[in-house]
């Protein structure tokens, strides 16, 4: 026994070195050494490359050749599904479908042979770059004998917690007729609990589930176990030591007897917790985005449209298949357009900085209208713009209302002109001529012409009391 334990650490140990380091080689997508490639193609543990797209294998070792039975030229022609119960593809796809490119994946499913046999194996798989094409870099590691009896079970949870040493994740081996439970680090390590806190039952897990999980997750054992399923997956929350949950996904392997009852489930729990708040958060975002009555338009780093919410629609009347790959400007730009702002727009772009604008737009129909808009620049880790993320508002009302503002400005200010200049001379010549009149004297030919002033004066006097009227009368309407 000692022996095999000694033989399976290093099986179990050097594979996930050599698989540590053909994964960082090629996810370089450098040229590979000599040695490098020698340690990936005879390796005792089987491991290929797939890609992730299509599936299909790109590169395979010569123990996976020797484990499946397969040549080398024949897996070239073959996808990873090849390999797999034909009953289990659906199951299969769904799990790819769910799996994020770049974290690294560990699981435990049912392979085929060549000769049809059956047996059980680890996976362990990570994204890379494989000649320019978006891949995954595979080990698989026979765990058939140990699955089918106890002691290899056994056996089962000592590699596990030598796995453990390269990854972070919470390794469990649940004993479901004696409702004990081994754990690995993954409880301390995760979730900060100390060691004297942590129970060796069921009972500890379901409490630290979030009870509005708790629910969902048995109906989902509970079903996989009363359908044979050996497969388990579950997203839920667990709560940390100091009363925070993360989000986790939870991947279980069910081992039944000959009765077909489940005697055993072996998982792994992976935090997802940042990632989960991330989608959630996006689809928050985007939901507002998609309901916000504002214009709303994504950009490339070129300026050219990606994506447009109803609003945009509603507000220009262009569609989002008519306005995918165009640049605004080249959509909405008319002849009232200021190209100052188009160019003053492109200097704050280039910044790489948010910035505010407004600036006259045309809508489908040709009718112009003002908007206001805020462009923030996405950028990428090496400082350089992914995307712009465009709102627009339309202010053409709070223009018009500013205008109207600056025109009774202006009349006001002209009035106030003729009250202080204009109004002031016949007044002048109205009291210099009330001031030289003498009605005592007998002058009638002076008090005539002093008269005729007076008249003169009254009338120039009546005309910029006209004129102010006329004034208020445009401020009015």
């Amino acid at each position: 026994m000692l022996q095999y334990l000694l033989h399976a650490f290093f099986i179990a140990g050097s594979a996930v070195f050599i698989y540590v380091l053909v994964r960082k080689d090629f996810r370089k997508n450098i040229k590979h050494s000599e040695q490098y490639r020698q340690l990936f193609y005879e390796h005792p543990v089987p491991m290929w490359i797939y890609d992730w797209k299509t599936l299909r294998f790109l590169a395979v070792n010569n123990a996976a050749i020797q484990k499946y039975g397969y040549s080398s030229e024949e897996f070239q022609q073959m996808s990873i599904l090849d390999i797999r119960d034909p009953s289990t593809i659906p199951q299969i796809l769904e799990d790819v479908k769910k799996t994020i490119q770049h974290i690294a994946y560990r699981g435990i499913w049912q392979h085929r042979k060549k000769n049809q046999e059956v047996f059980a194996v680890e996976i362990y798989s990570h994204s890379t770059k494989y000649r320019g094409r978006d891949a995954r870099i595979v080990m698989a590691i026979d765990v058939d004998a140990e699955i089918r009896s106890t002691i290899m079970a056994k056996d089962i949870g000592t590699r596990y917690e030598l796995l453990a040493q390269v990854t972070q994740d919470y390794i469990y081996y649940w004993d479901i007729a004696t409702n004990h439970v081994t754990r690995n680090h993954g409880p301390a390590s995760l979730f900060g609990y100390k060691e004297e806190d942590i129970l060796h039952n069921g009972a500890w897990w379901k409490e630290n589930v979030h009870p509005d999980d708790i629910g969902k997750v048995m109906t989902s054992v509970e079903q996989a176990m009363r359908n044979g399923d050996i497969n388990w997956e579950e997203e839920y929350r667990f709560r940390c030591a100091d009363g925070q949950y993360k989000y986790v996904n939870d991947r279980g392997y069910i081992i039944y007897n000959d009765q077909k009852q489940p005697v055993r489930m072996i998982g792994a729990v992976q935090d997802i917790d940042d990632n989960t708040r991330q989608k959630h958060e996006i689809e928050l975002l985007s939901m507002v985005a998609s309901k916000t009555i504002s214009s709303v338009l994504i950009t490339n780093a070129a300026g050219e449209i990606e994506w447009v919410n109803e609003g945009f629609v509603q507000q220009t009347g262009y569609t989002l298949i008519e306005s995918l790959g165009r640049r605004p400007r080249e959509l909405l730009s008319g002849p009232s357009s200021n190209k100052d702002t188009l160019q003053e727009i492109d200097i704050k772009m280039a910044s790489k900085k948010p910035f505010s604008e407004e600036y006259v737009n045309y809508k489908k129909n040709g009718e112009a209208y003002w908007v206001k808009m805020d462009v923030t620049p996405i950028l990428q880790e090496d400082g350089n713009v992914f995307k712009f993320v465009s709102i627009q508002t339309d202010v053409t009302e709070r223009k018009k209302f500013v205008n109207q503002l600056q025109h009774q400005n202006e009349v006001l200010q002209e009035i106030a002109r003729i009250n202080s200049h204009d109004i002031r001379k016949p007044v002048a010549s109205i009291l210099g001529i009330v001031s030289v009149m003498d009605l005592d004297k007998n002058e009638p030919a002076l008090n005539t012409r002093l008269l005729q002033m007076l008249q003169e004066s009254t009338k120039e006097l009546d005309a910029m009391l006209y004129k102010i009227q006329d004034n208020l009368k445009k401020m009015n309407d």
